[in-house]
Formats: C-alpha cells, sequence, structure tokens
C-alpha cells in the first residue's frame, strides 16, 4: 500500500525530505512508524542509510541468477536430448558396422575357401601325391545309397553334402592312400575342428576306408591348434 501511495505522489530531492525530516520530531519508535506511513517517500532514504549497495542489488541479482539458472536447465536438457539421439545413432551404428563386419567375413571366408578349392593340389602337395579333387557328383550316389540302407541316418548324409572338400591321394612319406575330409576357414574355431572330425568319421563309413578330418586356415589361437591336435585333426595352415 505504502508503495502505491509512492508512486502517486511527486519525487522530491533529499534535501526536501530531510528538511521535511526536521519538522517531525521523533522520541519513540512509534514515532518513527508513524512518520514513515505519513511521508511513505522517506521509506527510499531510509532504505540508501540502512542498507549496503550490494543488498539492494541483491534483489535484482538474485533475479538475474535466476534467469542464468533457467538458461543453464535449458541447456542441459538440450545436451540431453541430443546425447539421447546420439546414442540411438552410435547403437544404430554399431548394428551396422556388426552386419558388415559379419557380411565381411562371410566374403572373405567364400573368397578364401574358393581359392583352396581352385587351387587345392598347391596347397595340399605338401602332403599328397597324385591328390585329387573328389567331386560330389561322384559321392551322392553312394551317400544317397547308404541313407536307404540305413548305414547313415539323414542328419549324417546333410553332414556329408556340406563338407567343403574332399581329396584323394597318397601321403609323400608312406605313399598310403588316403582320403581327407576337408573344413576350409579363414580363422580356425572349435566348431571347425569338431565338424571336421565328426565328417571324416561318416565318410569313413560311407567308403569303408581311412578318412583324415583337415582343417585348412590362415589365422588361429595357439590354444585351438593344441585342440585340434588333441582330436586328431590335421592343421594345414596357409598364407592368404
Amino acid at each position: 500500500m505504502i508503495e502505491n501511495i509512492k508512486k502517486q505522489l511527486p519525487e522530491k530531492s533529499p534535501a526536501e525530505i530531510e528538511k521535511e525530516m526536521e519538522k517531525c520530531p521523533i522520541v519513540t519508535f512509534a514515532d518513527i512508524v508513524r512518520a514513515l506511513k505519513a511521508h511513505p517517500d522517506w521509506l527510499e532514504e531510509i532504505r540508501k542509510i540502512i542498507l549496503t549497495t550490494e543488498l539492494i542489488e541483491l534483489p535484482k541479482k538474485f533475479e538475474e541468477l535466476l534467469k542464468r539458472i533457467e538458461n543453464l536447465e535449458n541447456r542441459v536438457e538440450k545436451i540431453e536430448q541430443d546425447v539421447a539421439i546420439l546414442k540411438q545413432d552410435v547403437a544404430v551404428l554399431k548394428k551396422d558396422m556388426k552386419y558388415l563386419k559379419g557380411e565381411f567375413g562371410r566374403f572373405k571366408g567364400k573368397e578364401f575357401e574358393r581359392t583352396i578349392r581352385e587351387r587345392y593340389y598347391a596347397y595340399f602337395g605338401r602332403l599328397l601325391r597324385k591328390s585329387k579333387l573328389i567331386p560330389f557328383e561322384n559321392l551322392l550316389p553312394v551317400i544317397d545309397d547308404l541313407e536307404e540302407k540305413g548305414v547313415i541316418t539323414e542328419k549324417e548324409r546333410e553332414e556329408l553334402l556340406n563338407v567343403d572338400l574332399v581329396i584323394s591321394g597318397e601321403i609323400k612319406r608312406t605313399k598310403k592312400s588316403v582320403v581327407l575330409a576337408a573344413e576350409v576357414s579363414y580363422s580356425l574355431q572349435q566348431d571347425d575342428l569338431e565338424r571336421a572330425y565328426e565328417r571324416a568319421c561318416i565318410l569313413s563309413k560311407v567308403l569303408n576306408k581311412e578318412v583324415i578330418p583337415v582343417v585348412v586356415f590362415v589365422e588361429a589361437k595357439e590354444e585351438m591348434e593344441k585342440l585340434g591336435e588333441d582330436k586328431g585333426v590335421l592343421l594345414i595352415q596357409v598364407e592368404y
């Protein structure tokens, strides 16, 4: 209410206010209150005396601080939104990279297998003499006949159809006639060893002769090579 009254009164100079104060006798605190009620414009002068400049400007500074905090909150919210979008983008990118890595790995594996198949005589030449790639067209009638007779199961037939290479020849050192059931894998894994061993065992039943499990590879961890030796799988490491 005092502020409203103050706004309606004309502004006075400090000298005028001081003269008015001299005319108003002040004895008790109640006199001060009555004087201020009668002269609302005196409040500003009293504030200047009682309050320091810093305290007078404190409400303004506090308001500025609130605005800065509000701006900061808006910026933080924007950053959080940007981070959320960035996380989504990174997740999509990781998924795409995983897919591309898988596709590249499959492509590299297929190219490696094709190279080994086309030049099998060079890769198996260090082990065999008179090496020969046995086409599956020659094996398929025998495999189908043995499945019908119950010598091998349907699942075993499917395993044989997935053998990468079947090579016949003579071991150089002993001139012993052998057949190799070979898996081709750029990076040697435990699954490669298990497949090679299992498929060689099935093919041995089909051909009724010894079949050596083989894995041709480029790179391998030491423990995988040790596991291959333990399982009796012949490992042929090549450069590619």
